[in-house]
């Protein structure tokens, strides 16, 4: 209940929420005195929360942007061209799924190329 500024807990059976000789809380009084009126702070405004926020860059985007990212970030270019694997993707999606995401793109790393990092 609100009023004069001022804001009061009315619980269900018709009372208003305060305190009593032992510190309890009880919803006991018809009327909402100086002590059952009560302040509630809040937070001023809450920011918009970045659903990337923990995310590492190279794992932003679609899974194919997420591969080339990798690609980009561990293979060398000799003759500057990106070799991608041209296999399936849908094991991807499925270890994106489990959490093998890491693994399944060192596998598919590993079928491209001899590299002793991916074994």
């Amino acid at each position: 209940v609100f009023q004069d500024g001022k804001m009061a807990i009315q619980g269900n059976n018709g009372k208003f929420m305060g305190l009593d000789d032992e510190d309890s809380v009880v919803c006991s009084k018809r009327r909402a005195e100086a002590d059952e009126v009560v302040k509630i702070r809040v937070q001023a405004r809450m920011e918009a929360q970045d659903p990337n926020e923990g995310v590492p860059v190279e794992e932003r985007g679609s899974l194919v942007d997420v591969e080339v990212n990798y690609i980009k970030k561990f293979q060398k270019f000799q003759d500057k061209k990106m070799r991608i694997n041209p296999e399936d993707r849908s094991n991807l999606k499925k270890a994106l799924k489990t959490g093998e995401l890491h693994e399944a793109l060192l596998d598919r790393r590993e079928k491209m190329k001899a590299d002793r990092y991916c074994k």
